[in-house]
C-alpha cells in the first residue's frame, strides 16, 4: 500500500465548493444519469452459515445499458439496532447511479437494545454485510457488476461496520471475498472506529447517555470493545478511506462535534501511521442528520470529498 498522509480538512463556509465538479476533472460520463436505472428490489442474499435469511436482502440499483457497471455497496445507519435500505433511496443512490456505480443499499441483522440479550453484535453485522457482498459478487455475470474497485459507504453506524470490513480482511475473506476487491471505505459521521477511545470521549459530553449502549453491543471490558473496533485491524490490509465527521464546535470538549470529529482524527492517524491511504473532512456546516439529507447537492463538502477520492482511484 502506498503511503499517503492523512488529509485533514476543518471545513466551514469559507470553502464550500472545493474539490472535482465535473465530468473533465473526475472522469465521470455527464451522461450516465439520462435513463432511469435498473431497479431490482428484494434481492435474497446467502447470509453466514447458521444464519436466519430474514434480514439477508438488498436492492440493486443499475444504471441504464448493457455494460457492466462498478459498485457501491451502502450500509445504513439507526445504531446498530434500527434503519433499513430504503433509507439511502432519495439521496445517495441516485448520486452513485449518475456517476456510473450500480448501487446496493443492503439490509442485515439488527442489534438488541440495553436490556436485552446482545444475541447479534456490531461483527455479526458486518459478516452479514460482507456476505451480501460476496453474493453480489457471485452474481457478477448475471447483475452486470464489475468485481474489483468496490467502494463501501457506510453513514452513523453503518460507517463503523463499513471501516471495520475495510481494515479486517478476515470478515471479507470468510466471505469468500479477497480484500483487494474493496478499493475504498467511506465512513460519515460516526464515533466508534477505537470503542475504548470512544467512550473515554463520551464521558461528560453531551453523548453521555448512549455509554450504556455502546457497552452494550461492544462489552464491557477493553478486549471486547476493541474486537469491533476497525483501529484494532489497521497494521495488515485497509481499503483507502474517507473519514467524515460533522456539526459545529469541534475544538470545545464535550460537544457532539468534539467527539466526532476527534474519534476520527485519532484513527485517520492509525491508519496513516500505518502507511494507508486516509482522509479526513470535519465539515461543520452539516448536522449528523443533514449530512445525508443534502448529499449530492451543489457545493457539498461531503460529495466533492467523494469526488476527489474516486478521482484518486482512477489514477
Amino acid at each position: 500500500m502506498i503511503f499517503k498522509p492523512v488529509s485533514t480538512v476543518i471545513a466551514t463556509a469559507l470553502v464550500l465548493g472545493c474539490g472535482p465538479k465535473n465530468s473533465a476533472e473526475t472522469g465521470i460520463d455527464a451522461g450516465a444519469s439520462s435513463s432511469p436505472p435498473t431497479v431490482l428490489r428484494d434481492l435474497t442474499y446467502t447470509p453466514p452459515p447458521g444464519v436466519d435469511a430474514g434480514m439477508a436482502t438488498l436492492d440493486l440499483f443499475r444504471p441504464a445499458g448493457d455494460h457492466t457497471s462498478p459498485l457501491v455497496l451502502l450500509v445504513h445507519g439507526g445504531s446498530w439496532v434500527g434503519g433499513d435500505k430504503s433509507n439511502f433511496e432519495s439521496t445517495l443512490v441516485p448520486w452513485w447511479n449518475a456517476q456510473g456505480y450500480a448501487a446496493a443499499p443492503v439490509n442485515f441483522r439488527l442489534s438488541t437494545r440495553p436490556g436485552e440479550s446482545p444475541q447479534v453484535k456490531p461483527r455479526d453485522q458486518a459478516r452479514d454485510v460482507a456476505a451480501a457482498l460476496g453474493w453480489l459478487m457471485a452474481s457478477a455475470d448475471e447483475y452486470k457488476i464489475e468485481t474489483e474497485d468496490i467502494v463501501l459507504v457506510g453513514y452513523s453506524s453503518g460507517a463503523h461496520l463499513v471501516a471495520l470490513l475495510g481494515t479486517d480482511e478476515r470478515i471479507l475473506q470468510e466471505a469468500g471475498l479477497d480484500e483487494t476487491q474493496v478499493a475504498a471505505a467511506i465512513s460519515l459521521d460516526v464515533h466508534a472506529y477505537d470503542v475504548p477511545y470512544a467512550l473515554e470521549l463520551m464521558e461528560g459530553s453531551v453523548v453521555e447517555d448512549n455509554i450504556p449502549s455502546i457497552q452494550h453491543l461492544f462489552g464491557s471490558t477493553t478486549e471486547e470493545q476493541l474486537e469491533g473496533s476497525p483501529i484494532h485491524y489497521v497494521d495488515g490490509w485497509a481499503a483507502s478511506a474517507l473519514v467524515v465527521s460533522t456539526d459545529e464546535d469541534p475544538e470545545v470538549e464535550g460537544t457532539y462535534g468534539f467527539v466526532v470529529a476527534e474519534a476520527a482524527s485519532h484513527y485517520a492517524d492509525a491508519l496513516a501511521a500505518a502507511e494507508h491511504s486516509v482522509t479526513t473532512l470535519h465539515d461543520r456546516t452539516e448536522t449528523h442528520s443533514s449530512l445525508v439529507m443534502g448529499f449530492g447537492e451543489p457545493e457539498d463538502l461531503t460529495t466533492a470529498a467523494i469526488e476527489a477520492l474516486l478521482a484518486s482511484l482512477r489514477r
